[in-house]
């Protein structure tokens, strides 16, 4: 009997957004900030401690990443410039996923960025896991933050996202 007034709770807390025909924010994966990062790495399977396979925390290393890459903003593009090594390509989403080298951010062969994938942060953080994981060794050698090591400046809030989120 006890769960009756924590659903009705819950049912009164969203009953003014499905009145008004809204669902909430959070919805669609466009939530922006560090807990939403972390709450969508955890959510895209990111380890919190890998430290059995001498690895550090992936999570970690995923918001803080995120941080440096976009401010973990959902919706978050970057055009590289003509001598970058993709010139003219896009960095999109939280985890700036390259379009060039990930082109499934297309929705469809003529080109057109589609909102349901990059701009959704889930898609992005399940695609940076990937890219992550993809077997060849690079791992996070991927992104520019974690080259240049501008994410390092995050992984004090990261770490706190992470186990405030887990």
């Amino acid at each position: 009997m006890r769960k009756l007034p924590l659903l009705v709770a819950s049912l009164a807390t969203l009953a003014p957004l499905l009145l008004a025909g809204q669902a909430p924010a959070y919805a669609n994966g466009d939530r922006d900030g560090i807990d939403a990062c972390a709450q969508e790495a955890k959510a895209a399977g990111f380890a919190k401690d890998k430290s059995a396979e001498g690895r550090n925390d992936d999570a970690i290393h995923a918001v803080a990443i995120a941080m440096a890459e976009s401010g973990c903003r959902h919706d978050a593009r970057h055009q590289n410039n003509p001598n970058d090594p993709d010139p003219g390509s896009w960095d999109l989403g939280a985890w700036q996923i390259n379009e060039r080298w990930y082109p499934e951010v297309h929705g469809h062969d003529a080109g057109v960025v589609t909102a349901e994938n990059w701009q959704d942060m889930g898609w992005s953080a399940r695609k940076a896991r990937q890219i992550n994981e993809d077997g060849t060794g690079r791992g996070w050698a991927s992104w520019a933050a974690w080259n240049l090591g501008t994410y390092r400046q995050y992984l004090d809030q990261a770490r706190d996202a992470v186990y405030r989120n887990w």
